[in-house]
C-alpha cells in the first residue's frame, strides 16, 4: 500500500474546507487508500495550527472536534519515531521533520501546499506533490 507523509497545511485545509483537493486526500485516507505515516512531532503541529484563534473562529472549530480529530489522526496512522536528523530546508527548518517522518516511514509521498517542500520534488526517491497531484496519480 501507498505510504504518505501530509504537511499540515494539508490536513487543516482539509478539516476547515469541505471541497478541494486537501479534503479529497483527507477523504482517501478516511477510505483507507494509503498509509498515513505522522509522527509525535506533525501531530503536535496540527492540534497547534489548528488551536490559532483565527482558525477556530473562522471555521467554528470547537476544542472538543479539535480534540476528537487530533485523537483518529493519532490512532489512524503509522507513527514514525522523529528520530533522524534532516537539515535540508534552511528557509523553514520546522519543515524538515516532514522530510524525517517519510525516510523513517519510508513513504512514496510527501503532500505539500509548501513551495520549501515542492521545489526540493523528490528526496532519497519519496515525491513531493501537491495535493492535486497526489489525486491525479491515485486516482488516474
Amino acid at each position: 500500500m501507498i505510504k504518505v507523509c501530509l504537511d499540515t497545511n494539508v490536513f487543516v485545509s482539509g478539516i476547515i474546507s469541505p471541497s478541494g483537493a486537501p479534503y479529497e486526500v483527507l477523504e482517501a485516507w478516511r477510505n483507507r487508500e494509503f498509509v498515513l505515516l505522522t509522527s509525535d512531532e506533525i501531530i503536535t503541529e496540527v492540534s497547534k495550527v489548528l488551536q490559532y484563534p483565527k482558525i477556530k473562529s473562522a471555521f467554528s472549530l470547537t476544542d472538543e472536534e479539535i480534540e476528537k480529530y487530533v485523537s483518529l489522526l493519532s490512532k489512524y496512522s503509522q507513527r514514525t519515531p522523529g528520530e533522524l536528523k534532516i537539515d535540508v530546508i534552511a528557509e523553514d527548518p520546522s519543515d524538515n521533520m516532514f522530510l524525517v517522518c517519510a525516510v523513517e516511514g519510508k513513504a512514496d509521498f510527501i503532500i505539500s501546499g509548501d513551495n520549501h517542500l515542492l521545489q526540493i520534488g523528490t528526496y532519497q526517491g519519496i515525491q513531493i506533490v501537491t495535493p492535486r497531484e497526489f489525486i491525479k496519480q491515485l486516482r488516474p
